[in-house]
């Protein structure tokens, strides 16, 4: 089923980010969006692409499909890619239509004119952005917490097959075994947990290659987008520079552990506590904007 004037006022209605707007305000948006065609392949996005647009599924059925993770089947009415279309990030799944879907399309852009030109409709559609938002990751924070304890629990029964295997007679796989065990229990740690920075605190490795963007950092390791002009260190290389810590400069040296492409891993040598606390602060920054205060 084709339809040619804009999505149903009452799906708009039961959308949480149009709560509160008036019929007449939401048949201006309805206004706003353009029928949406998926690719030959059945696809709206897919996984990594920049965010530009916002999906209303009216009819039938989207699968979104997130690498090695779950799959989710949405219903109507659903507003599909809304934050990250809002924001342009990059798509975190793919999203694939079934053949009798109806779907509307909004370009960002053109919402975000709209609102410039209707400022008050525009605070209440951003009053209720954050409040969805504050909801994701309060929910996000839940699961989070969840998974945080069952690795305490599995830490400790790590712990305590360890100890089993010492005091254990050995045996042909007591050596190995007790190896793997050993090297979980130091991955798991939260010395090894890793943060992203976002874009409002950039990090960077300033090396004798150039400026590399720090992709991932912890107390113990760094990963980097290696200079496209210069040749990717090879493992086991040393390496030393400087960390931009969003203005903020601390000299970092460490063994390549990995390379992949372009992205290039360090595991870091010890700082000195100066350092180490400047390290530490920059962390912590970054780690709070994942929590809900």
């Amino acid at each position: 089923m084709v339809r040619t004037m804009g999505p149903r006022l009452e799906h708009l209605r039961l959308i949480p980010l149009f709560r509160g707007f008036t019929d007449a305000e939401l048949a201006e948006l309805a206004a706003l969006f353009g029928a949406a065609t998926a690719r030959p392949d059945g696809s709206l996005f897919d996984t990594g692409e920049p965010g530009t647009d916002l999906y209303l599924l009216a009819a039938g059925e989207v699968t979104l499909v997130r690498p090695a993770d779950d799959t989710y089947r949405l219903r109507p009415p659903a507003l599909i890619g809304e934050l990250g279309g809002m924001t342009g990030l990059p798509r975190s799944c793919r999203a694939v239509a079934s053949a009798d879907a109806e779907l509307w399309r909004l370009d960002a852009k053109h919402l975000q004119a709209y609102f410039a030109e209707n400022q008050e409709l525009g605070v209440r559609f951003l009053a209720n952005l954050l409040e969805v938002v504050a909801d994701k990751v309060h929910r996000d924070q839940r699961r989070i917490g969840d998974m945080r304890q069952n690795l305490v629990r599995t830490q400790k029964s790590l712990k305590q097959i360890r100890d089993l295997i010492l005091e254990s007679p050995d045996g042909p796989l007591s050596a190995p075994i007790h190896d793997s065990v050993d090297q979980l229990i130091t991955h798991n740690r939260r010395v090894n947990y890793r943060v992203e920075p976002p874009s409002a605190l950039r990090a960077h490795l300033r090396v004798e290659a150039g400026l590399a963007d720090v992709i991932e950092l912890s107390r113990t390791h760094v990963s980097v987008n290696w200079p496209t002009s210069a040749a990717s260190p090879t493992v086991g290389a040393w390496q030393a520079g400087v960390l931009d810590l969003a203005g903020t400069e601390i000299p970092a040296s460490g063994k390549v552990v990995r390379v992949d492409r372009r992205r290039v891993t360090f595991e870091l040598d010890l700082f000195i506590e100066e350092y180490a606390a400047t390290l530490e602060g920059f962390l912590t920054r970054v780690q709070l904007l994942d929590i809900l205060v």
